[in-house]
């Protein structure tokens, strides 16, 4: 019986930090452009590592744009990940995925399809 309660306690402790963290992806299309300005509100001090992806699929192709970081969340809690940009085309779907990590844990994670 120890070991099931001593994997429920870790996996409650892993969920309870994760929800310590609120991603906001910070997407938009405005003047025929998909903007992704990403912020992350936690623990302050804390510093993290982050993925971002854009994909695009549409009639036959697809291409995709990933960049990566560090950030530190400032006295506040806050922090500011990089930005990207990518031309729209209509007849294109996209879908933008940002992943943020604490020493290799995902702490929070969020994707979203455009349009």
């Amino acid at each position: 019986m120890r070991i099931p309660i001593a994997v429920s306690a870790l996996l409650l402790a892993s969920a309870a930090a994760a929800a310590d963290y609120t991603l906001d992806l910070g997407a938009s299309v405005q003047g025929g452009n998909l903007k992704v300005e990403p912020t992350i509100t936690g623990p302050a001090g804390k510093t993290l590592d982050y993925e971002m992806k854009v994909r695009r699929e549409g009639q036959g192709k697809s291409s995709n744009s990933s960049q990566g970081g560090t950030i530190h969340l400032d006295d506040g809690g806050r922090a500011r990940l990089a930005s990207n940009s990518v031309n729209v085309s209509p007849s294109d779907r996209y879908v933008v995925t940002v992943r943020v990590m604490d020493e290799g844990r995902v702490v929070a994670e969020k994707s979203q399809r455009y349009p």
